[in-house]
């Protein structure tokens, strides 16, 4: 995948059936193997070019971290749009992800895969193989990544009001700050702002007030001129120092003019001073019980949040 500079390719292993990832973000890298991935910052070099039939050919190059050459060389067929979203789920340590590619192309002949000196075309696959190789242009991907983080609440509101503010200090400098936009008796919607990520995505919250507790009814992400939105069925209360509690929300994701895109349940599990949910994908069919967790941690002392 190739974004703005930003290259990753992802190999696996056919006898361990492990992932290796490849890129040339530090930020990427850094977090896959904080998790247990394996990972590699690696230079990555690709070109596009054309055939002498005008086709289309693209060029990538790196070395695996056992020294290896690899090279796929892709050539491009016609462009074909797919009615439906051909969302891929990707779900393990690394996370999950949801691939949409509105128009696609298969590869054509002299397609091909190079590994220390090895050639291997691509095999057979069924016109309906939403796994089988493809070029897009338009791609989009959303991703939510595992890791955990650690924020100090440095300067908080008296109460929520109009243009309400909360300054977030976290390791290595990082701030971020949650500031209200819009206000009714009822309805709040908050903004993420994060001053030290340049690819962190604008994040807007819409909040609902319930019986004097506020709950999250869906929130959004845009980077790029591209929006995921995630709705919940029933308002996701958010975390406090409470007793136990548990329930089950569905979900929805939409991107862009996508209505929607994946659908699920959340297992909302809570504990005095922590709400962890286990995300269950039931759509698309490629993604069905995919599942993965994320959490909040609150900690009392120091007015300190962890999120994981």
């Amino acid at each position: 995948m190739v974004d703005d500079g930003r290259c990753d390719v992802i190999l696996l292993d056919k006898i361990t059936n492990r992932e290796a990832f490849y890129s040339t973000s530090n930020r990427k890298v850094d977090v896959l193997m904080a998790n247990g991935a394996d990972a590699y910052i690696t230079r990555i070099d690709f070109s596009a070019s054309s055939t002498v039939d005008s086709y289309p050919f693209i060029l990538i190059h790196f070395h695996d971290q056992f020294g290896q050459e690899v090279t796929w060389q892709f050539v491009v067929a016609e462009m074909t749009p797919h009615a439906s979203p051909e969302v891929i789920p990707h779900a393990d340590n690394a996370g999950i992800a949801l691939l949409y590619a509105p128009h696609r192309a298969a590869g054509a002949a002299g397609t091909t895969l190079t590994i220390a000196k090895r050639k291997y075309a691509p095999e057979p696959t069924q016109t309906n193989d939403t796994l089988a190789a493809f070029y897009a242009t338009d791609m989009r991907v959303a991703q939510i990544l595992p890791g955990t983080d650690l924020w100090t609440v440095e300067d908080s509101p008296a109460e929520m009001a109009q243009t309400a503010k909360w300054n977030l200090g976290g390791n290595g400098g990082r701030q971020r700050i949650l500031e209200v936009k819009g206000l009714s008796d009822t309805e709040a919607a908050v903004d993420q702002i994060d001053f030290n990520d340049p690819d962190a995505p604008q994040v807007v919250l819409s909040i609902v007030r319930v019986n004097d507790a506020y709950a999250v009814r869906s929130l959004s992400l845009k980077t790029h001129d591209n929006a995921l939105w995630i709705f919940f069925g029933q308002e996701l209360p958010l975390p406090a120092y409470q007793i136990d509690d548990e329930k089950v929300v569905t979900f929805t994701i939409a991107e862009n003019e996508e209505a929607i895109v994946a659908s699920g349940e959340l297992q909302v599990q809570r504990t005095v001073n922590a709400e962890h949910l286990l995300w269950r994908f039931n759509t698309p069919s490629p993604a069905k019980n995919a599942t993965f967790e994320t959490g909040v941690n609150l900690i009392s002392s120091g007015g300190e949040q962890a999120n994981e």
